[in-house]
């Protein structure tokens, strides 16, 4: 294991310290030191990294980085080896000096994990199309078990393709209504939800959101955030909940920062101001009016069906995921189609609904050329023209939405793999790429 600061490269520096920190050999301050805000607002990650049950192989085996591979620009993904076991670990670094990460995560590579070298060729297909060549190169340079997508071109649907299995164990096909889990796409139903309930009047989007709520909104500083500051994520909550409990890092407006809390809590306000369960209101109030009929919301302790297997990928290794909960079931708990997607874009990028005009109304600076809307998705601003993307990750599967705001052109995918990398970059190439739109 590299001393750390070795590296003259950051974003291997970063690696091979957090590798160092994995293992316990950075006191904790230290650690905090090199993290950005948004993760050292979770909590004491320092501690939680030299303490962590599930990470003790670091601390009882010395730690062998095997391999590191830079992604893309100030992203790397390292493969270590603790003992027998075998880690990737996915670290992204801030481009700016002093270059704290901010991004982590250590992936276990499951003992009886089965390589892609011997799951891709009986797999693997060609399209007679160059759409169907793209998606079938993706679909292997990814490692995707299963993957479905769906094109549209001003508003008709010119391509539905699938590729791999619903289940390697079965080998079931995937059909265009197959049922995958889709995340963060649900923050866009979330949001439908709620602007539908202001809509009526019964919620004021700039009011405080503990107007709304059973019990006083989260403390921390500044002023309370309004409802309309947690469907932009500029409620100054973190991303999750950090372990001593939930409190506000920044003011509210302060900043744009994601966060699966926020979007939690906007669940919490659909209940007690609909006085029905979430997932009842959503279903009846926008999955069926909307026309989203295979999709269904998370009902409290038991996941959405879906009739996709999820995988798991790490080092070139593929395992199922469990079917689990998900942790902020308004925020990342639905299932659905392909099918059902590109109906969800259609309705966006025609904001033929008040609703919708809402959504697309209120938006917030992200970061360069990107803005959170109050739909739950993000606006890229380019060249050519504003194009709406929602992505979804949760475990074992990967959706992504990209859509031309002036509804020429969506691409739609919905993929069994986590974690979520490429496929976004597949579908804006798609997109780019589409003759009608030319």
């Amino acid at each position: 294991m590299a001393e750390h600061d070795l590296s003259p490269d950051p974003v291997r520096a970063a690696v091979e310290f957090l590798v160092e920190a994995l293992a316990g050999a950075v006191p904790p301050d230290e650690v905090n030191g090199r993290l950005a805000p948004r993760l050292t607002a979770r909590g004491d990650v320092g501690r939680m990294l030299g303490g962590s049950p599930r990470l003790a192989t670091f601390r009882e085996h010395r730690p062998v980085i095997e391999q590191v591979e830079i992604r893309r620009a100030w992203s790397a993904r390292a493969a270590v080896r603790t003992g027998p076991a075998l880690w990737e670990l996915d670290v992204d670094v801030e481009p700016v000096p002093p270059h704290r990460v901010s991004s982590f995560q250590p992936r276990r590579v499951p003992d009886d994990a089965v390589a892609w070298s011997t799951i891709g060729p009986t797999l693997r297909s060609t399209g007679d199309d160059d759409i169907s060549r793209r998606l079938a190169e993706a679909a292997d340079t990814l490692h995707l078990a299963g993957l479905t997508a769906g094109i549209a071109v001003r508003g008709e649907v010119v391509y539905d393709g699938q590729f791999g299995v619903a289940d390697l164990a079965s080998r079931e096909r995937l059909r265009p209504e197959s049922v995958f889990r889709v995340g963060s796409v649900t923050k866009t139903i979330t949001a439908l939800a709620v602007l539908a309930l202001a809509h009526r009047g019964a919620i004021d989007l700039d009011a405080p959101v503990g107007r709304y709520l059973p019990e006083p909104a989260p403390p921390g500083p500044g002023g309370e955030p309004t409802v309309g500051d947690l469907l932009v994520h500029r409620g100054g909550l973190p991303k999750d909940m950090p372990a001593q409990g939930l409190r506000r890092a920044w003011a509210p407006g302060e900043r744009a920062e994601y966060s699966n809390v926020g979007y939690d809590l906007l669940g919490i306000v659909i209940e007690q101001v609909a006085g029905a369960p979430y997932a009842t209101f959503c279903r009846d109030h926008v999955l069926v009016p909307y026309g989203l009929t295979h999709a269904t919301m998370q009902d409290p302790g038991s996941p959405a069906p879906a009739d996709v297997t999820g995988y798991r990928v790490a080092a070139g290794r593929l395992s199922p995921a469990p079917a689990a909960v998900a942790t902020y079931p308004a925020a990342g708990g639905m299932t659905a189609s392909n099918t059902d997607l590109l109906t969800l874009a259609g309705l966006l990028t025609r904001a033929e609904d008040p609703v919708v005009r809402e959504a697309l109304a209120r938006t917030t600076p992200a970061g360069p050329g990107v803005r959170f809307a109050a739909g739950g998705f993000a606006v890229l601003d380019r060249p050519s023209g504003p194009i709406l993307w929602r992505g979804g990750a949760t475990d074992g599967f990967t959706a992504e939405i990209v859509a031309a705001l002036d509804g020429s052109g969506t691409v739609v995918l919905l993929a069994s793999k986590s974690p979520p990398e490429g496929l976004r970059e597949v579908a804006l190439g798609l997109l780019e790429h589409l003759p009608a739109k030319r």
